[in-house]
């Protein structure tokens, strides 16, 4: 694809937050209209970071106006793209289509990298981007790319109903802040050679997992954690967490579903659809009017239950991973 003689690539660091601003403003309108989910509260998380000059990513301009954004986060021998944008064709000024400076931004972060020493991982989920011609991109780099699925599920009409009790010696209760270590042994139990513990490896330890359940609740990178959506169930008899569902919200009408998972020798019990009914009770309880969740296409018995519990594809976008061959290089 041609490039504009006009668009530049420069590094994030050399920007300061208010040049970003109105590029984020134009993806936060982005991320309302296809996703439904407020994004400025990812945004002022952002530009917090611009502001101390320590976000690694590009920038591109256009006749020397910011046009759009890439950036990138380092954890220990890993890296995660975090997010590419540009604005719509023809805003502010720019000569590049939006399609363009998107996939110049992302060809010189994978660059960036594949080229780091000691970096043998890389893993990206561009949530808010259709799944298409940035996922041609990341292939050509030597990605394996996964599609993921966007659900939504209705919450407008009448009150629902309290799910039913779960059999046996089963608890659902309300998350707390206890459940950490427990939920985190359940996540490394249950993705135990599931696909997608090859898009994200936090789910392959419990350590990992842990990371993974802290920058849910504890952070807003995926809204506002929703301790009243966020429910697990419990064996009586062994005190250990056998079922999981955490929810954030992501707009004032919106809750966003960010982990559902059973243990394996308790599915078929009926806990992931209780967990599922309890979560959406909750979410219409505090006001929203939709509950939304991503899923790897692949994982057919997983949509397959969600389509029965009313939830609809309303996007697809895709995950992508890369490993190097040989890490000593």
């Amino acid at each position: 694809m041609a490039t504009a003689p006009t668009l530049e690539i420069l590094d994030l660091r050399h920007f300061d937050a208010p040049l970003l601003r109105p590029v984020l403003e134009a993806e936060a309108a982005v991320w309302r209209e296809r996703l439904q989910w407020d994004y400025l509260v990812s945004a002022r998380l952002l530009l917090q970071y611009l502001d101390a000059r320590t976000l690694p990513g590009y920038v591109a301009t256009d006749q020397g106006r910011v046009t759009g954004y890439a950036f990138c986060v380092y954890e220990d021998t890993k890296a995660v793209i975090g997010d590419v944008f540009a604005l719509p064709h023809g805003l502010n000024g720019q000569h590049a289509t939006a399609m363009e400076v998107e996939v110049n931004l992302l060809g010189h972060t994978i660059e960036l990298l594949t080229n780091s020493p000691g970096l043998t991982r890389i893993e990206s989920q561009l949530l808010l981007h259709p799944d298409g011609i940035l996922g041609d991109v990341f292939r050509s780099w030597g990605f394996e790319v996964f599609r993921r699925l966007y659900l939504r599920r209705l919450l407008a009409g009448p009150p629902l109903r309290e799910p039913a009790d779960l059999e046996g010696n089963l608890e659902l209760r309300t998350w707390h802040e206890t459940d950490l270590g427990g939920a985190s042994r359940l996540i490394a139990t249950a993705y135990h050679g599931h696909p997608d513990s090859l898009i994200n490896d936090q789910y392959r330890t419990v350590a990992g997992s842990q990371r993974f359940l802290q920058n849910i609740v504890r952070y807003p990178g995926c809204g506002e954690f929703s301790k009243q959506a966020s429910q697990v169930v419990i064996d009586r008899r062994t005190r250990e967490t056998v079922g999981l569902i955490l929810g954030s919200r992501v707009s004032s009408l919106c809750g966003h579903i960010t982990q559902v998972c059973v243990h394996p020798d308790y599915r078929r019990k009926g806990i992931a659809r209780t967990l599922l009914q309890k979560a959406a009770l909750e979410f219409q309880r505090v006001g929203a009017t939709m509950v939304t969740l991503t899923v790897t296409e692949a994982n057919r018995n997983a949509v397959n239950l969600y389509t029965e519990e009313n939830f609809e594809e309303t996007h697809r976008f895709c995950a992508a991973v890369w490993n190097r061959e040989n890490p000593e290089e």
